[in-house]
């Protein structure tokens, strides 16, 4: 009876272990989606194509949209009146500005990459950069309910990196795997070989 339920409580770890690894694995994953769907909304934006996906950080969006606004970049219909009428910043700033929601794409990216190891810091700081990111959404465009499926994805990502945090340091709280024991008797084939060769030959055995 021990060892049926030794090897019950054996499997029930290995079950959490694989539970947990799954949480973490899932949190980068939708980190990683984050960045995709960034990086296509930004471009799309640039492009005036008029199309948004969802599970997108809101920031580089936001001040995409201020460079393109600024500098004239959205079709005339887009302003009020004669679009002479405004005094639309240069190339340089746009360049500027762009630059600065590509570089913070690339943090979250670089959280990504480096939180394979695992290195839960980076994850940590994909969180905060998120949580940053949901508190620009809110006050950029307030409960509006045409945000809705915005504020339930930004949501939802808060909630998988906290679970993918929260899973890494149970994870590191579990006891090590231990290699199976080698059975008593088991013996290498090379050697199992020799001694069948030397009792053929008569010869005696070490």
């Amino acid at each position: 009876m021990a060892g049926l339920f030794g090897n019950k409580s054996n499997a029930q770890a290995l079950s959490q272990r694989d539970v947990l690894q799954n949480k973490f694995n899932g949190a980068r994953v939708n980190l990683l989606l984050v960045v995709l769907f960034s990086a296509i909304n930004l471009v799309m934006l640039v492009l005036n194509s008029g199309s948004y996906f969802l599970f997108s950080a809101s920031v580089p969006y936001i001040i995409g949209t201020m460079a393109m606004l600024l500098c004239g970049k959205f079709p005339a219909e887009y302003y009020e009146g004669s679009m002479d009428e405004y005094a639309f910043y240069g190339n340089g700033v746009f360049a500027v500005l762009i630059a600065i929601a590509v570089s913070i794409i690339a943090l979250y990216l670089i959280c990504w990459i480096f939180s394979k190891k695992p290195r839960v810091g980076f994850l940590v700081f994909a969180l905060v950069l998120f949580a940053i990111d949901t508190a620009a959404l809110f006050y950029n465009y307030g409960f509006d309910a045409n945000m809705i499926l915005d504020y339930v994805f930004h949501a939802w990502v808060i909630i998988s990196l906290i679970s993918g945090i929260s899973a890494y340091a149970k994870l590191k709280k579990l006891p090590a795997e231990e290699e199976a024991p080698a059975v008593e008797g088991d013996m290498p084939a090379a050697d199992t070989e020799d001694e069948h060769k030397a009792t053929l030959n008569g010869e005696p055995l070490e």
